[in-house]
């Protein structure tokens, strides 16, 4: 390991913004920063002599503000990274607008280094340089516009766990620039965004959500009944609710326990009053038990509910026991989930 990594590593990790800094410096030292003067020195030199022949004074300004702006990117790009690993969502911030303002330093320093103003010509050249520049980079500045307005309303931080249904992302957000958003997804993949697209397509954050913030995570489900088993309960049947098997009286009204009800009429109050008294069913916002529009398969019984445990194991867990016990109740209540005949039940009619 060369000093300058060592002193590179030592000096990123302190908790100092100076030394931060100086970190940062040391990296682009440490990098093969020779390579790029050399690119950028005959570039600034032929542009010099393009926009003002006879003098050589305006290539060393223009040499040097290109330098001190191409430092301060450098800079800001390595604390970026350095800021996203610690999720320092302000210093993230600091570091764009900073570049920000080392672009618009460079246009006034070009600006006046040529003194592009007193010549008409060169002031109208430029003019349709910078116009197909921002056509060209539209992408960037629709970027940077994007990025001021999820971080000025707080929309978008490191760490957070976004969904873009559109571009099929569904993950942590682990890095933050003027253009891009880097996610890990669930799948354990990584993916680069435009932070644009965060602004023109849908996106959910649920951050605050997953830590427990809100009421909780949504569970909605679709049950679909076969029409063919709803009917009215019978003396038989309301016996057999009565046993300690089953324990449905617990979760019903007795006055809704007589014959003649609708077995489905039934069921649904005992669903509903069975996810009021679950521990990880919340009753805000809301919780509901209903029936859907009829299908040709049957009646679509919905559940809409809210659960306490937000984490995507956990809530998955709690989930299938709801949607199990959903399914084993139903046969107490004598109904059945409709289900499309199967080449398997055709041939057992046949074979009867």
């Amino acid at each position: 390991m060369g000093l300058f990594e060592k002193a590179y590593k030592k000096n990123i990790a302190s908790d100092k913004l100076g030394r931060q800094i100086w970190g940062a410096l040391l990296q682009w030292r440490a990098k093969p920063f020779w390579a790029f003067l050399l690119l950028l020195t005959p570039l600034s030199i032929g542009l010099s002599l393009i926009l003002s022949p006879g003098s050589f004074i305006p290539c060393l300004f223009l040499l040097g503000l290109n330098l001190i702006v191409c430092l301060i990117i450098k800079v800001c790009r390595t604390l970026t990274s350095t800021f996203s690993l610690n999720r320092n969502d302000n210093g993230i911030t600091v570091c764009q607008i900073v570049i920000l303002a080392a672009l618009g330093l460079w246009i006034i320093g070009f600006v006046l280094i040529f003194d592009i103003r007193s010549n008409g010509r060169m002031a109208a050249a430029v003019g349709i340089i910078g116009a197909v520049l921002g056509w060209i980079f539209q992408d960037r500045v629709k970027g940077v516009a994007a990025f001021i307005h999820l971080r000025r309303h707080h929309l978008l931080n490191i760490g957070d766990w976004i969904r873009v249904p559109k571009l099929g992302v569904d993950g942590e957000v682990k890095k933050v620039t003027l253009t891009t958003v880097t996610l890990y997804n669930w799948d354990t993949t990584t993916s680069t965004i435009p932070i644009s697209a965060l602004s023109s397509e849908h996106f959910m954050n649920l951050q605050h959500m997953s830590e427990g913030k809100t009421y909780g995570r949504q569970m909605q489900k679709s049950f679909i009944l076969d029409t063919e088993w709803i009917r009215p309960v019978t003396e038989e049947d309301l016996s057999r609710f009565q046993s300690e098997e089953y324990d449905i009286p617990r979760y019903l009204p007795e006055d809704e326990l007589r014959s003649g009800v609708l077995n489905a009429h039934l069921f649904r109050l005992y669903l509903y009053h069975w996810l009021m008294n679950y521990p990880c069913v919340s009753h805000q916002p809301r919780l509901i038990v209903g029936w859907m529009e009829q299908k040709d398969s049957g009646m679509t019984l919905q559940v809409y509910a809210f659960l306490t445990e937000t984490n995507w194991a956990a809530f998955e867990w709690q989930q299938s026991q709801i949607m199990e016990h959903i399914i084993t109740s139903m046969e107490w209540f004598g109904l059945r989930i409709y289900q499309r005949p199967s080449a398997y039940d055709f041939n057992r009619e046949e074979a009867q």
